[in-house]
């Protein structure tokens, strides 16, 4: 064992990051979540330095806030700033989709139809986290298959900054499951290869999930979700 040598920083940096960018991702960090340094850095059994600079990343992305006592916070959108942020994602997405259209594989459709058979049951069984992280599996697979990293990499940015919101799309009634119409007009267009079909079927689904992350910020604040 004493042959063994330590991970570089550089590497625990990178898996903080990698963690917090999941959880952030699927929705399981909620608005307004409190993260301190020495309560993560024990979570995750390491230092508390290569947690403080993995934090520190994200608040100068603008994903996560700084405050005092080594703690950072995770942003409580407005009704204002979480529109802005669906309506970019409408457009890179819409874009991903598109292009996916004409260079997704059969296989990566079929990885796709398996994800949406497990998010909608999920969905079925009220597993909010399960659902969230499946989703997220389902929309990636269509987005990496557009083969545009610099693409893909805003994509993964707006989800950084919208999916503490996600936590808002299963809260009290249940909403109607346009997702399966939405997901299955998009695989439709994914296998007849028509670019504007699959840009549709993207954008509406952003844009039914904005709508009902839109009306509960707007609950929260005691306002109307109208913008």
């Amino acid at each position: 064992m004493s042959s063994l040598s330590a991970a570089p920083r550089k590497s625990l940096v990178g898996h903080v990051e990698e963690v917090l960018r999941q959880a952030l991702i699927e929705g399981r960090l909620q608005p307004g979540t409190r993260l301190v340094t020495r309560e993560l850095a024990s979570s995750l059994g390491m230092s508390i330095t290569p947690v403080r600079e993995a934090l520190v990343r994200f608040v100068a992305s603008g994903v996560l806030t700084a405050e005092p006592s080594q703690s950072f916070r995770v942003p409580r959108l407005t009704v204002e700033q979480y529109s802005e942020i669906a309506e970019v994602r409408k457009s890179v997405e819409g874009l991903a989709a598109a292009k996916a259209a004409g260079r997704i594989s059969p296989d990566e459709i079929g990885q796709m139809k398996t994800l949406l058979g497990q998010y909608l049951a999920a969905r079925s069984a009220d597993d909010t986290h399960l659902a969230l992280r499946l989703n997220k599996e389902f929309r990636f697979v269509l987005y990496r298959a557009a083969k545009m990293p610099t693409l893909l990499g805003l994509i993964e940015m707006l989800w950084l900054m919208a999916g503490p919101g996600f936590n808002y799309l299963y809260v009290g009634e249940r909403p109607a499951m346009t997702e399966h119409t939405n997901y299955d007009d998009l695989l439709k267009a994914l296998r007849s290869g028509q670019p504007q079909e699959a840009c549709t079927a993207i954008e509406r689904a952003i844009e039914d999930g904005a709508e009902r992350v839109l009306q509960a910020i707007a609950e929260r604040d005691g306002r109307s979700s109208a913008v």
